[in-house]
């Protein structure tokens, strides 16, 4: 699995094109450390989806340079504006959400999220609406590590820093069980047979 931070404070989910995406993440991070560098300070997660998607524009006004085949979820924290969530397309146009999806079936999925989003959801809550989302929106009939990625980004109690956690694919496929939508390999193959 990729990893997908940006900073110690971004997270970015991608659809599209796989080596496009890890272009884009790479630019993001240079950026997000020189301005580190700069101010010392963690880039505020506006301005980097800002950043991208300059870079992304530039790319659909020349000919000869083909666009990014990417969209991008940031999700981050900075202290002036907290926890915010950017999805940028791959004209280079960006917008503010509190909560949306990217990929196959993104209209379904936001049509789900407008209905069972809440102002004031948990962690767990919102990891319970996102696998309920993905389960009715993915063109599989089982879902599992090797199809879904998972992060999360929390604020440390202790240390009031944003702190991102990658699910590895056991942990994927622990909460996707966990939810009943998982593969249930080793009992299902043994009732089989």
């Amino acid at each position: 699995m990729a990893d997908k931070r940006c900073d110690s404070n971004v997270v970015v989910g991608v659809a599209g094109l796989t080596a496009d995406a890890n272009s884009l993440i790479n630019y993001a991070r240079t950026a997000a450390q020189r301005h580190l560098f700069t101010f010392n300070e963690d880039i505020p997660v506006e301005q980097l989806a800002q950043r991208l998607c300059d870079l992304k524009q530039g790319y659909t006004q020349y000919g000869g340079l083909r666009p990014f085949g990417v969209s991008l979820l940031y999700a981050g924290w900075d202290p002036y504006f907290q926890f915010q969530l950017y999805l940028s397309d791959p004209s280079g146009n960006y917008s503010g959400w509190k909560a949306t999806c990217i990929g196959a079936n993104n209209g379904t999925a936001q049509s789900l999220l407008k209905q069972e989003y809440k102002e004031d959801i948990k962690v767990e809550e919102a990891i319970a609406l996102v696998i309920k989302v993905m389960s009715k929106t993915m063109d599989s009939t089982t879902l599992g590590s090797e199809k879904l990625e998972f992060a999360t980004l929390t604020l440390d109690p202790q240390t009031k820093k944003p702190k991102a956690k990658i699910y590895r694919p056991a942990e994927v496929d622990a909460l996707l069980l966990k939810h009943d939508v998982g593969k249930k390999e080793d009992t299902e193959m043994k009732a089989a047979a």
